[in-house]
């Protein structure tokens, strides 16, 4: 009954409150229109038939349906304080490692080894805690890591371990994750998850990407060794920080997209302008 026209006024009424999963969209748009047909074929216009649906479907009630209906289905776009807080913790230990290993303050061996590795590490580990959880959206910057990380080892040589570059070696730590998250979770399950998530929102790509930010920050002020570095890492640390937050805790797509390339752009831009003022 509805025209091509009515329907997208009823599109643009659930996009004007930030109806973003297309799966819940559609269930919207088929519910409203039957609304608003059953309202026309009572003698009723097209606009009084409107707004009688937009009435009793408000939009901030679809949002809320439509965020409950996603956690259900395990596919959340926005998470509480606390989660999105607890998935910046990789991000502040690379941070740490980097204040401490470029600021030439001395500690314990043993602590300069623990802020080396724990960064990396703990990356892995969230990689392996995604796989179980079948990839949750706060985990997605540890795919990003992993992969990349593992692709620049394979062009590092480490004397002592290796006599030229590690190649397909490389690789070894996220073979290892991946089996032992398999022992926990089998089959290719958390795999399809990922393509779904991907699907639904492709946005995801850049936030896996935006995994390996803390490291590329950290890689551009290699061999600056400067008591001032602490500031500089703790700075870009944080900075980085809030564009996971924000991604994780924000309701509207468009925040979430624009806090990673804001923030990312800001931390590079920080963190370079600090390395030529460096070096010159």
């Amino acid at each position: 009954m509805l025209n091509e026209l009515q329907v997208k006024q009823v599109k643009r009424y659930l996009r004007i409150n930030n109806i973003e999963s297309r799966l819940i969209l559609g269930d919207f748009m088929d519910h409203l229109c039957c609304m608003i047909e059953q309202n026309m074929s009572e003698g009723a216009s097209f606009e009084d038939s409107l707004r009688a649906s937009f009435s009793q479907l408000p939009g901030y009630e679809m949002k809320k349906i439509e965020k409950y209906t996603l956690k259900l289905l395990n596919m959340e776009t926005s998470f509480s304080s606390r989660t999105s807080l607890l998935a910046t913790i990789p991000f502040g230990l690379f941070g740490l490692s980097w204040a401490f290993s470029n600021s030439g303050i001395y500690a314990p061996k043993f602590i300069n080894l623990f802020l080396f590795w724990a960064p990396m590490i703990s990356m892995f580990v969230l990689l392996g805690i995604g796989w179980t959880k079948k990839f949750p959206r706060w985990s997605f910057p540890s795919i990003g890591f992993c992969l990349l990380f593992s692709m620049f080892l394979m062009m590092v040589s480490i004397p002592g371990l290796s006599d030229g570059v590690l190649g397909l070696w490389a690789w070894i730590p996220l073979l290892i994750t991946l089996v032992i998250s398999f022992i926990f979770k089998p089959g290719i399950e958390p795999i399809k998850k990922i393509v779904e998530r991907i699907k639904e929102d492709p946005s995801l790509i850049l936030f896996a990407l935006y995994g390996i930010a803390p490291f590329f920050v950290w890689i551009i002020c290699d061999e600056m060794y400067t008591i001032w570095m602490i500031f500089i890492a703790l700075i870009s640390t944080l900075i980085l920080s809030s564009g996971i937050y924000l991604f994780l805790k924000s309701d509207k797509k468009r925040t979430r997209v624009f806090s990673m390339i804001i923030s990312g752009l800001l931390a590079v831009i920080f963190t370079f302008t600090a390395s030529i003022i460096y070096w010159k």
